[in-house]
Formats: C-alpha cells, sequence, structure tokens
C-alpha cells in the first residue's frame, strides 16, 4: 500500500489535531510496509476509537448516525 487517510469530518477535525491523524496514517503504512496491513487496520481502528472517546464520550441516549464499518477508497 502507498497511500492512506484518515477523513475527518468537520466537527472532529475542529478538536483533533492533524498530528494524530498523521501518526495513524504512520501506523498503519509501517505495518502494510511490513507486510501486516491486517495488523495495521486494527491498530488504526484502536487508536482512532481512543482519540473519538476522548473527545466524544458516549453519553446515555447516543445513538449511531452512521453504520460500523471500514470504508476503502
Amino acid at each position: 500500500e502507498r497511500y492512506a487517510e484518515v477523513v475527518a469530518d468537520s466537527g472532529i477535525d475542529a478538536k483533533v489535531g492533524q498530528h494524530v491523524w498523521d501518526g495513524v496514517v504512520r501506523d498503519l503504512t509501517a505495518h502494510a510496509g511490513d507486510d501486516r496491513l491486517a495488523d495495521g487496520f486494527v491498530k488504526a481502528i484502536e487508536q482512532v476509537g481512543a482519540v473519538l472517546a476522548e473527545h466524544f464520550p458516549v453519553t446515555v441516549g447516543d445513538s449511531n448516525e452512521l453504520d460500523d464499518h471500514l470504508v476503502e477508497i
């Protein structure tokens, strides 16, 4: 894999710095370069989940606005 990008909406982007997404991409592409892409996706999802939980904690009555799935473009 030669390219990866985290695409966040404006609300998330306003609270989470670009350096965070750069780190996620760096880790993902490092795993891909080591022929461990699946491990890279798992780590990326864990990292993003931790960041989102910190800035957007779940509250009573919250519901998913989008489906829970990975999108590859």
